[in-house]
C-alpha cells in the first residue's frame, strides 16, 4: 500500500470506528506519516449551527477513542479535531490532501443528507485518495501494539486487464508482503468471455507483481459468476478485500467513480474494504498487456 499524506480517520462514537483508528494509527507509524481523527457534527438543519449537545457529544467520543490509541501507542502521536457539516462532505474535502481515508464500515451516523449521501457508503466514491472500509473482526486491533488484527485469510484483490485494476494489485501485494501474508488474484470470468486472454493477462501480473515487490506470495482463483457475488462471497474467508476505482473526481457521480461492482461490494463486503483511485504509477510501465 502507496500511503504518501495524512491518514484521516472518521470518528462517529462506535466501536467499529476505534478499532478503525487503531488499525490507522498502525499503518501511519509503518509509513511515517501523521493521523488525525476527525469527528464531524451535523447541524440539525442546513445553514444552521450544531448544538452545544451535540458538539459535547462529539468531543467525548474524540476524547475516549484518543485516550485509547496513547494506551495502545504512546509513542505514536496523532491530532484530534471537531469539524462541522455534512460528514461525508467534510471528510471528502479533507481527501484533496490526505494519503488515506479511513471510515468504520457501521458508524452511529448513517443519515443520508448532502450531496454525497451516507458516509461509509458515499465518502469512498468521492474520497481522491484511496479510502479504506474497515469492518471489525472478532478479535481487537487494541490487542496487539505492533500487528493488524488478522484471521489468516490474507488479502484478496479483483483483478482485471484495466490499468486501475493494476494499482489496486500493486497497493494489495505491497500491503500482503509487507503484513506477511498471501495475496489471491480474483478473476471472474464468464461463458461470453475471452476465457483464454484472462488466464494469459493473470500470468503477466503475476510476474509482474513478484518483479514490484519482492517476498510476495501471490495465486490466481478464476471463478465464473457475477463480480459482485464472487467478490462478496470472497471476502468472507479474506482480511482485506482492494478494489480499484477511477477517481474522476470528489462531486462526480459515484458509480461512475466506482463502477458497478465496486459499489455494490462496498455494501456486501464482509471484511474490511480498501478503494485505491487511479494514479499514474511508474510501475505499469512494466505491465505487460496479454494480445
Amino acid at each position: 500500500m502507496q500511503i504518501n499524506g495524512e491518514i484521516i480517520v472518521g470518528i462517529d462514537g462506535s466501536r467499529t470506528c476505534r478499532e478503525a483508528a487503531a488499525w490507522a494509527l498502525k499503518e501511519a507509524r509503518h509509513h511515517g506519516v501523521g493521523v488525525r481523527l476527525v469527528s464531524v457534527v451535523r447541524p440539525a438543519e442546513p445553514g444552521a449551527e450544531p448544538t452545544a449537545e451535540a458538539r459535547a457529544k462529539a468531543q467525548e467520543s474524540l476524547d475516549a477513542v484518543s485516550a485509547k490509541l496513547r494506551e495502545l501507542l504512546p509513542d505514536s502521536p496523532f491530532d484530534a479535531v471537531l469539524e462541522a457539516g455534512d460528514p461525508a462532505e467534510v471528510l471528502a474535502g479533507m481527501s484533496e490532501r490526505a494519503g488515506l481515508v479511513v471510515i468504520g464500515q457501521h458508524g452511529s451516523d448513517q443519515a443520508t443528507g448532502g450531496r454525497i449521501g451516507t458516509i461509509s457508503s458515499g465518502l469512498p466514491g468521492h474520497a481522491l485518495c484511496p479510502a479504506l472500509v474497515y469492518r471489525e473482526t472478532q478479535a481487537s486491533e487494541f490487542d496487539s501494539a505492533d500487528a493488524h488484527v488478522t484471521g489468516g485469510g490474507g488479502v484478496v484483490v479483483g483483478q482485471d486487464t484495466s490499468d486501475y485494476a493494476g494499482v489496486a494489485a500493486l497497493d494489495a501485494a505491497s500491503y500482503a508482503a509487507r503484513t506477511g501474508v498471501e495475496l489471491t488474484i480474483v478473476v471472474v470470468t464468464t461463458p461470453l468471455a475471452d476465457d483464454a486472454r484472462a488466464r494469459a493477462q493473470t500470468e503477466f501480473d503475476m510476474a509482474w507483481l513478484r518483479s514490484q515487490v519482492p517476498g510476495l506470495r501471490v495465486r490466481t482463483e478464476f471463478v465464473e459468476g457475477d463480480p459482485v457475488d464472487v467478490l462478496t462471497e470472497r471476502s468472507a474467508d479474506a482480511d482485506l478485500l482492494v478494489m480499484g476505482k477511477r477517481g474522476l473526481g470528489r462531486f462526480t457521480s459515484m458509480r461512475v467513480q466506482l463502477g458497478r461492482t465496486s459499489s455494490e461490494v462496498l455494501n456486501s463486503a464482509r471484511c474490511s474494504l480498501l478503494l485505491v483511485p487511479f494514479r499514474d504509477d511508474p510501475a505499469l510501465e512494466h505491465r505487460r498487456t496479454a494480445d
